[in-house]
């Protein structure tokens, strides 16, 4: 736990803040959290799990480095966030979780982000804008390159949101080189419907589906729609859970995530097919066919 200084804090629509706080060295996984609360705050008294958006290096300032979080106004804890001024302390602890696994094969990622659950997939973003793929097997065979030849990997975006007010950071994405996609519910921006409907119809004007991967993070019923679709495309696809975290690393038990069992554990077990595991420990980054939906 380190105690770090609230640099600034910008609002989006009316219920959104981006805040920003000076720390020291701190290197995250897209997908990964920090815990936060007020210092000296005691109601809440437990700090909040808020995914890390970007961080940022500035020589210049105090810590050396700038970690921003994006986040929606919920309850008591995200209240106490939002009414904090520059030079105020926060308690931060992280980064903690297991974020997305990026192979190195990996050639094109599919975004998909539904309200404020855009913030890991546009830190993804971000991160492969800055990285590339390696061309390796049967790759190797189609292109004519060496196993050893790099490439620019290719970033397609599906935000979804109830309303326009709902739909985030669409300016960061386009500005790590994705291709954007939006709906909303209501048809106010996009699309008119869910963001899953934009996937389902981009996955089927793909004539290869070699080198994809699904990466997601927003509410449960998204999320279990996207893996249905990933499932039916037979694509990899990862999901960044939510649940209700008290510790953030596995001590209070209190973010129990239902997944299925190996066959090993089913033989074991006799009856069961669902174990458990922790969001905050194992995840909050899950391969979608581990979830017991």
């Amino acid at each position: 736990m380190q105690q770090v200084e609230v640099q600034s804090l910008q609002r989006f629509h009316p219920d959104y803040f981006l805040q920003r706080f000076t720390s020291e060295s701190l290197s995250f996984q897209p997908g990964q959290f920090v815990m936060v609360k007020p210092s000296g705050l005691f109601d809440p008294f437990l700090p909040r799990a808020y995914s890390i958006l970007r961080v940022r290096r500035e020589s210049n300032r105090k810590g050396g480095h700038m970690v921003e979080i994006f986040y929606k106004l919920m309850g008591k804890g995200s209240r106490a966030l939002s009414r904090l001024k520059p030079g105020d302390r926060v308690d931060l602890l992280g980064p903690l979780g297991n974020g997305y696994h990026v192979p190195p094969s990996l050639t094109t990622a599919l975004l998909v982000a539904g309200g404020i659950g855009v913030p890991p997939v546009v830190a993804l973003a971000e991160m492969l804008a800055r990285s590339q793929f390696t061309l390796r097997g049967s790759q190797q065979g189609k292109t004519n390159r060496r196993s050893s030849d790099k490439g620019r990997r290719k970033v397609v975006a599906f935000v979804g949101g109830k309303t326009s007010d709902d739909v985030l950071c669409l300016t960061d994405l386009r500005k790590a080189r994705a291709k954007v996609h939006v709906a909303t519910e209501d048809g106010s921006v996009g699309h008119r419907g869910l963001v899953v409907d934009l996937l389902e119809a981009h996955l089927k004007t793909q004539t290869s589906r070699q080198g994809l991967i699904i990466y997601a993070c927003g509410p449960h019923a998204m999320l279990h729609a996207v893996a249905q679709i990933a499932d039916r495309f037979q694509i990899p696809c990862q999901v960044s859970l939510e649940a209700s975290m008290a510790c953030g690393f596995g001590a209070c038990m209190g973010c129990v995530i239902p997944v299925k069992q190996s066959v090993k554990e089913q033989l074991a077990a006799r009856q069961s097919t669902i174990s458990y595991k922790l969001c905050c420990k194992d995840g909050p980054a899950f391969d979608a066919r581990e979830i017991a939906w």
